[in-house]
């Protein structure tokens, strides 16, 4: 019979797109499993908890009785009189209503109605007394409203300013950087229960792995598995997850580089912002300096008083401490030799001289080799020359 009853009635997952019954304790019977399947539920018609009502089970056994043909008497469900009429009604209730001219409207939103959305617990409560234990005056003790209060800026703080907290705790933000988020109660008397729960909601919010200490709606955390029945408003289309831990593990390899390069960057622009502070300051120094011996100068004149101005000019100050052991390096620079300067004209003179030079060697060289020789050179080119011209009249 188990067998049977556990391979008809078999456990089924649960799913995301089967609507399911929602039962209190109270709605099941207290019978056993095997009984609770065999016996029919008959409805009353009113709800479970008050079905064990005396009155009304009186009623219904009474019914039964009836019908069964029996003779008992009819028993009715006592109900408050209505019948009288309440004395101070026109007191507090009106006759006239005058329609508005517009429909009632409520501009207010849920959270600024339901006031502060946190509330305290077991763990809070036991924080809360000790800070109380402590000798103070009534005025001076925290309240469990301002402990909501404080720990639901913390939490809105730390929602703006590290959304992804929980992919790296240690870099969760230190008191003085949230304490920007308690400039608008101006209260020191807050801030300084601000410093003593800060410790208590970052043991909490790192025990919570860097999400909300108030639980809140469960929603879809990047490609994770579809068939989770706690997931909600989920993304309508469908696509198939692809699993690939090493495109996983370059994304956050990146994410840190850029990271540290940003840190590094930031370091760099803070260290610039500081020597240009020191910058100005120095120079505002020299600046007021110059003024005051100025103002010295004139004295000078107006009292007659004659001396040496050594005063006036600035003096650089020796260094003193480890600078000063420090030996002066000396680098040493090679001499120049003195060369006498040169112009245009003398080169181009030197150019010139040693053309003609090469020239008269050449033809002296030529010379030297036409010994015994005769050049009819000219002799033919003026033959040449006499011919053209002949032949040039002749034509015209």
């Amino acid at each position: 019979m188990k067998q049977t009853g556990s391979a008809r009635f078999r456990q089924r997952k649960i799913s995301v797109k089967q609507g399911l019954q929602v039962l209190r304790q109270i709605d099941i019977p207290d019978l056993e499993e095997e009984q609770q399947r065999e016996i029919q539920q008959v409805e009353t018609g009113v709800e479970k908890g008050e079905e064990e009502e005396h009155h009304l089970q009186a009623a219904i056994n009474a019914s039964l009785a009836a019908a069964a043909g029996a003779k008992v008497q009819q028993i009715y469900i006592p109900t408050p009189d209505a019948s009288k009429i309440f004395e101070g009604y026109s007191k507090y209730y009106t006759k006239k209503f005058t329609e508005p001219t517009t429909y009632i409207r409520f501009s207010s939103t849920v959270e600024d109605t339901s006031g502060c959305p946190y509330f305290l617990d077991e763990n809070d409560f036991e924080f809360l007394e000790k800070i109380n234990s402590t000798k103070r005056s009534a005025s001076q003790k925290c309240t469990e409203d301002v402990f909501e209060q404080i720990m639901h800026q913390f939490e809105t703080a730390i929602a703006d300013r590290q959304p992804f907290l929980s992919t790296d705790l240690s870099q969760i933000l230190s008191f003085e950087e949230l304490e920007s988020a308690f400039s608008e109660f101006n209260l020191p008397l807050y801030i300084n229960f601000a410093k003593m729960i800060y410790p208590h909601w970052k043991e909490r919010r790192i025990q919570r792995r860097g999400r909300p200490i108030m639980y809140t709606l469960k929603f879809e955390e990047g490609d994770k598995d579809d068939s989770d029945p706690y997931t909600c408003f989920r993304r309508r289309e469908f696509r198939q997850v692809r699993k690939t831990r090493r495109s996983d593990a370059q994304s956050s390899e990146r994410l840190r580089r850029l990271k540290a390069e940003m840190d590094a960057a930031r370091s760099l622009t803070e260290l610039v912002v500081k020597r240009e502070t020191l910058r100005k300051d120095s120079l505002q120094l020299d600046w007021d300096t110059f003024k005051q011996r100025n103002m010295v100068k004139e004295l000078k004149r107006k009292l007659g008083i004659k001396g040496d101005d050594e005063d006036l000019v600035s003096k650089k100050k020796k260094q003193s401490g480890v600078d000063s052991q420090i030996p002066a390096v000396r680098l040493a620079i090679p001499k120049v030799p003195e060369i006498d300067l040169v112009t245009l004209e003398d080169i181009y003179h030197k150019r010139e001289k040693a053309i003609d030079t090469a020239i008269e060697e050449k033809l002296l060289r030529r010379r030297e080799a036409d010994i015994g020789w005769e050049d009819y050179t000219e002799i033919v080119t003026g033959w040449l020359g006499i011919f053209e011209d002949y032949s040039s009249y002749r034509g015209n």
